[in-house]
């Protein structure tokens, strides 16, 4: 397969993607397969958030600065740490946000400095890849 080849039809996949996520109620899908990713967003404010405060806003609305992916650094089964962490929530320093269990061995997932966690890209209790995205920091 030629490169024009596969980018027309990389093309067409993108294109029949993004018409589905238009027909949808969906407000963010990501699709991933080996080393590539694409996501696809609404810019969307609940009817009940439009009357806050105008700094509220603007630190959730604030794009990610710099976006840094934690990923598992072995194949296991992973577990979030309690207190859970969640979505937004600002991260003072290193901080241990999960664990991969294998072998019967507790292995450490660590933020690795300060931030906020913009994703949490695994389940508790889910089998997880070598390589595989668990958690998107941003470190801005």
């Amino acid at each position: 397969m030629s490169d024009e080849q596969h980018l027309s039809g990389l093309a067409e996949r993108v294109r029949v993607l993004a018409q589905a996520f238009v027909a949808s109620d969906l407000l963010r899908v990501r699709v991933e397969r080996k080393h590539e990713a694409i996501e696809l967003a609404r810019n969307y404010v609940p009817a009940g958030l439009a009357e806050l405060p105008s700094e509220f806003e603007s630190a959730t609305a604030a794009a990610p600065v710099k976006l840094d992916t934690v990923r598992a650094d072995l194949v296991g089964i992973f577990h979030l740490c309690r207190p859970q962490p969640f979505e937004g929530e600002r991260l003072e320093g290193d901080r241990e946000l999960a664990y991969i269990e294998a072998l019967g061995i507790r292995n450490p997932v660590r933020s690795r400095g300060a931030g906020r966690v913009v994703a949490i890209r695994a389940t508790d209790g889910d089998p997880v890849e070598y390589g595989q995205p668990l958690f998107e920091l941003d470190r801005g």
